[in-house]
């Protein structure tokens, strides 16, 4: 938690890792944790758009898992849309997204980038480097928006986590 926070503010922060290595799980922690308050910081007003309704789980608008006491939830609708009614309507600290892919979405990062709202965002990939060879998300690198990276793999029996900083070469920890 504490590579999270720069003084007060969340880091730009995007999970990698192929389908099932967890990214998801991993963002719903965070979010929870940056709603609730931790020992670094105080609670944050955390925006999730949860298209596919993987992160909170909501039935008939409610979270049916645990996303934090200032979390608030677009459930099913599109990434697209839901940033951006959450930045115009919902003066939100922190936006969570789960698994960018495609160029509107990663506009809408740099809008957000632009605005001084934190992202923390999930994509599919194997590697740092494969994710960084995809043109789409070229500009996302070339401009440094993520500073955490956070890479999830997982052998036959472990999970590792390993967190890099952009403009930084090697693991951080």
């Amino acid at each position: 938690m504490s590579y999270l926070y720069k003084e007060d503010q969340i880091v730009n922060s995007i999970i990698i890792s192929p389908p099932g290595g967890g990214k998801t799980t991993l963002l719903r922690d965070l979010i929870r944790r940056i709603s609730d308050g931790n020992q670094y910081n105080r609670g944050k007003n955390v925006g999730i758009v949860d298209e596919r309704g993987e992160i909170a789980a909501c039935f008939q608008g409610i979270p049916q898992l645990d996303i934090g006491i200032r979390s608030d939830v677009l459930d099913n609708c599109q990434k697209k849309w839901g940033m951006n009614m959450l930045l115009r309507a919902m003066a939100p600290e922190v936006i969570a997204i789960d698994e960018l892919g495609n160029k509107e979405e990663i506009e809408l990062i740099h809008y957000m980038y632009g605005c001084g709202c934190s992202v923390l965002a999930t994509v599919h990939g194997n590697s740092l480097e494969e994710i960084k060879s995809k043109k789409i998300f070229q500009s996302i690198w070339d401009e440094e928006i993520f500073q955490n990276i956070i890479l999830l793999h997982h052998t036959e029996s472990k999970y590792h986590l390993e967190l890099y900083r952009n403009g930084e070469n090697g693991i951080c920890c």
